[in-house]
């Protein structure tokens, strides 16, 4: 029989996934056909002044309306020792492990739970006891109330074949419950164990393939919803498409062919996509004083709950470290790294890093030591480095804009002044440069106070025989001083 249930209802699979908070379950979509009690018999007793004892609608318990009927077990004007029982006959044996789910109410609002101590269930089989009867608010029978708490639903537990449920109110010394409204009645059967747990974690774009261990006497059909109609697969295994996004399946149970178990066992495949790091370009080059040179590499978009290693090749091959950061020894020249990000078995594609490492060149040689120039002159500046290397010329010792590039001559402009410049070799490749600056300083002496119109330089010369003739303080005949002589 098709069952469509319109009301709100304990999604009971959240248990199992260890979660406290009821998931409510409103919806007309339950159109599986579930296995139920396919009669029923029933019968009243007591004595005498058991008055208004009786079973209503008895069929309502396990009709296909679901909470919109029920059942009535009416304990009359609650005298002890009074009973109404039911008698359900499930349409197949019930095993170990199976359990029944019954819905129940008292039809007077909010379930009072004490009240239930003298309305019992007893499994049977062909009318023998199995096991002992339990009370309706036993912790054995797993109760859970509902929406508004005014239907509760208890799972009944099956220790043997049994192929009938007997539900009793009354009949004890004291009668606390007058009236038992019986719902639905559906059996749920003993569930898989299913390989890697009910939650797990898979990769993206990877087709996975789920395993379950049915119960003894049970078979599994997938599905990909709770309420289809339609299995994916119908067996032990399944294995999903290649997955982008997190998906539940659901495993439907079967003892007996033509319906299927109260519930549907989820199956939450949480897909697991790592990201493709990124990588710094800092520790990417390298300036090295030796054959060798340490550096540090850095992803740069690290995430939470993920694993980074490193690796010399672009595929295969053993991790050489694993971190957020990797602090390689790498020669002179370019070398290659590969960075993946893996959570789990899953792993991104790797990202490639290239590290530069250049030798640092040696301090230029300054070739005019020493450069004196007059006030209002320029001066040009010499310097040699090392095959292959740039001259860079500035006015600072650091930092500051050069003046000059990849020249090993500098022309300064008019100096009035001492002044101080400044070389540095750098490598062809632009990324590393000398340890120092090597400074050469332009002195700058006053221009002669005469100007142009004035001798700035002299000859002293004597012709023929000259007795006593001599010349002193040449120079003051042109230093530009009028105080200043020279003596003939």
């Amino acid at each position: 029989m098709k069952k469509k249930f319109t009301f709100c209802s304990l999604n009971p699979q959240m248990r199992l996934l260890g979660l406290l908070t009821l998931f409510l379950v409103c919806t007309n979509a339950f159109s599986q056909t579930i296995c139920r009690p396919v009669s029923q018999t029933n019968s009243t007793g007591g004595g005498l002044l058991c008055i208004g004892v009786d079973v209503n609608s008895p069929a309502n318990a396990f009709d296909s309306a679901g909470l919109s009927t029920y059942a009535t077990l009416s304990n009359g004007v609650a005298v002890a020792g009074c009973f109404a029982e039911e008698t359900m006959t499930l349409n197949q044996t019930a095993r170990a492990g199976d359990q029944v789910a019954i819905y129940f109410g008292t039809g007077n609002g909010l379930l009072d739970l004490t009240l239930l101590s003298n309305a019992t269930v007893q499994a049977k089989n062909s009318g023998a006891n199995v096991g002992s009867s339990v009370a309706l608010n036993s912790p054995l029978l797993n109760l859970n109330l509902l929406s508004g708490n005014t239907v509760a639903v208890a799972k009944f537990p099956i220790t043997g074949d049994t192929n009938q449920i007997q539900i009793q109110v009354g009949g004890g010394l004291v009668a606390l419950l007058a009236t038992l409204r019986v719902y639905d009645v559906r059996l749920e059967f003993a569930q898989p164990t299913v390989s890697g747990g009910l939650t797990q974690t898979v990769c993206a774009g990877v087709p996975t393939t789920l395993t379950a261990t049915p119960a003894v006497g049970t078979t599994l059909a997938w599905y990909s919803s709770e309420f289809s109609t339609t299995a994916l697969a119908v067996g032990n295994t399944y294995t999903t498409p290649a997955l982008t996004a997190n998906t539940t399946y659901y495993i439907g149970i079967t003892r007996a062919a033509g319906c299927e178990g109260n519930v549907r066992v989820p199956v939450v495949l949480n897909v697991s996509n790592p990201i493709i790091p990124a990588v710094s370009n800092v520790g990417t080059t390298v300036c090295s004083t030796g054959a060798t040179q340490q550096t540090t590499l850095s992803v740069v978009n690290a995430a939470p709950g993920t694993t980074y290693n490193w690796y010399s090749s672009a595929t295969g091959g053993p991790a050489l470290a694993s971190g957020t950061t990797y602090s390689p020894t790498v020669p002179l020249g370019t070398t290659q790294f590969f960075v993946e990000a893996a959570i789990g078995s899953c792993v991104s594609s790797r990202t490639s890093v290239s590290v530069t490492s250049t030798a640092i060149p040696a301090t230029p040689t300054i070739l005019t030591q020493s450069v004196t120039i007059q006030s209002g002159q320029n001066a040009t500046l010499s310097a040699t480095g090392d095959v292959g290397t740039q001259l860079n010329w500035y006015e600072t010792a650091t930092g500051g804009t050069a003046v000059a590039t990849n020249t090993s001559t500098f022309t300064t402009p008019i100096l009035t002044a001492t002044k101080t410049y400044y070389v540095e070799a750098q490598s062809a490749n632009g990324n590393c440069v000398s340890a120092t600056r090597v400074p050469v300083t332009v002195t700058v002496q006053p221009a002669a106070l005469g100007g142009c119109l004035e001798a700035s330089s002299q000859v002293t010369s004597q012709v023929g025989i000259c007795l006593l003739c001599s010349a002193t303080n040449l120079s003051n005949s042109v230093d530009g001083n009028p105080g200043t002589a020279k003596q003939v």
